[in-house]
């Protein structure tokens, strides 16, 4: 390719990018049940050519090249993403009161007192998954092969670090998930006990906690947080709704967030989090956009829900109750911390050829072993995507950096200092997060700094 040829190339990744975002999130959101991928690919092939990331590569432009290499392999699963994303937008399982959206079974688990019934919609979920999984799974191995000819590969050194983050939270946390689980389930961890992820996801679900983070309340800090940082919401979209096949929770595609209330504490948390990254993204141009910065950003202000003062003022939460309301939030974070670094372990080991039964029973005791909660086998292909894992690892050790920083640079209560809003502005504009010290070295990023950090919480610091 002429090196004048080159020169559009981040334009039409720019549009390629832009076109799959929005059918994905209409996907996510339950708004599109059969998406059209295939036909994006096809409309801009040159961004995602083989070819044209070997030219950048001869080119020095490494970054580009990273780029158009990945969207390279995603688009050798392309027809199977429409396949799986179609499947799952309309799986259903009988559930204990009756036939249900995979959505609705899974939503039930988290406010379920009755364990009998909380384990049968698990059970219900599972089955749900189980074409949808066998669907995306063919769509991760396709990617896979297509990514090794292109030099996509496992990122080792990031799942070296997710490895260090679950060795070092492993005992704190083991101790506080078993005492939780004693005193509020009459249940012991997995392996040795007899917990399991319907269970856990009930108990992190802090219902205890409820009225606290109302629904309401939420959009007034919300509001208010924004606001005091100068943030411009108008940038991106967030589509709320309660739709059959729209996945609960927060989710983010690019600059766009699907939210489907789950209720409660979880929802501040998570929204606050994909906030800060839909900003990041809708900041840059696609090709310019750093996963990274995204997931630091979504670090630092979703550790709101850690800090008393925002936590006094915006929920209402008392001094008497404030150790426990914390210690509940860390520990909801810590273990979606320890899911992800164990969720890419096997990622790596499946763009390295790990497939089928191997792919799933891996998944299944690595996932056990880092929760403590068996897990179901059917939702390792969900994990799959071993570069998500890296950039929100990455992006929480990072954002630990960042906290620590404009505490000491803006005090406890820096969200309401007006010049923490030029910080973030700051690095919005930029696009990317200030380089990081010699002194510090990679290590100023690890997650295993966040981790430390929650393991403080959880200890009363």
């Amino acid at each position: 390719m002429e090196e004048s040829g080159l020169e559009v190339v981040p334009d039409e990744v720019d549009a390629l990018v832009r076109s799959l975002d929005e059918e994905r999130a209409r996907s996510v959101a339950g708004q599109e049940l059969e998406p059209a991928l295939t036909s994006l690919y096809a409309a801009h092939s040159r961004a995602a050519h083989k070819a044209t990331a070997a030219a950048l590569r001869e080119a020095k432009r490494p970054d580009l090249a990273a780029v158009v290499a990945r969207l390279r392999a995603e688009r050798a699963g392309a027809g199977r993403e429409e396949a799986w994303r179609a499947a799952e937008g309309s799986a259903s399982a009988r559930g204990p009161d009756g036939l249900a959206p995979l959505a609705d079974l899974e939503l039930a688990i988290l406010r379920e007192k009755d364990r009998e019934r909380r384990l049968e919609f698990g059970k219900a979920a599972a089955l749900a998954l189980e074409r949808p999984a066998a669907l995306r799974e063919a769509m991760l191995e396709a990617r896979a092969l297509a990514g090794a000819e292109v030099g996509v590969g496992p990122d080792w050194p990031a799942v070296v670090s997710a490895d260090r983050l679950l060795s070092e939270s492993d005992d704190a946390y083991g101790e506080v998930l078993a005492f939780r689980a004693r005193r509020d389930l009459s249940l012991s961890p997995s392996p040795a006990g007899d917990m399991r992820r319907a269970d856990l996801l009930h108990l992190l679900a802090l219902g205890p906690w409820d009225g606290l983070f109302r629904r309401s309340g939420l959009e007034y800090a919300v509001r208010a947080t924004v606001r005091s940082l100068r943030l411009d919401l108008d940038r991106i979209r967030i589509d709320e709704g309660r739709r059959a096949a729209q996945w609960p929770g927060v989710h983010r595609v690019g600059p766009r967030l699907s939210f489907r209330p789950r209720g409660g504490a979880g929802d501040w948390q998570d929204l606050l989090e994909g906030l800060a990254g839909a900003l990041s993204a809708a900041h840059v141009p696609p090709h310019r956009r750093d996963p990274v910065l995204g997931g630091a950003m979504g670090w630092l202000l979703g550790s709101l829900v850690l800090e008393p003062r925002w936590l006094a003022e915006h929920a209402q939460v008392e001094r008497r109750v404030m150790p426990d309301v914390r210690r509940d939030l860390a520990l909801r974070r810590l273990f979606a911390l320890r899911a992800k670094a164990a969720a890419l372990r096997v990622a790596a080991e499946v763009e390295r050829g790990l497939s089928g039964a191997a792919w799933r029973q891996g998944y299944r005791e690595a996932l056990t072993r880092a929760t403590g909660a068996a897990w179901d086998a059917v939702r390792a292909s969900r994990d799959g995507d071993a570069l998500e894992h890296a950039a929100a690892l990455a992006g929480a050790g990072a954002g630990r950096r960042l906290r620590e920083e404009v505490r000491e640079r803006y005090d406890e209560d820096w969200w309401r200092n007006p010049r923490a809003a030029e910080l973030w502005a700051g690095l919005l504009a930029a696009g990317a997060l200030p380089e990081v010290r010699e002194a510090e070295g990679q290590g100023g990023r690890e997650p295993a700094g966040a981790a430390r950090e929650l393991l403080q919480v959880l200890e009363g610091k």
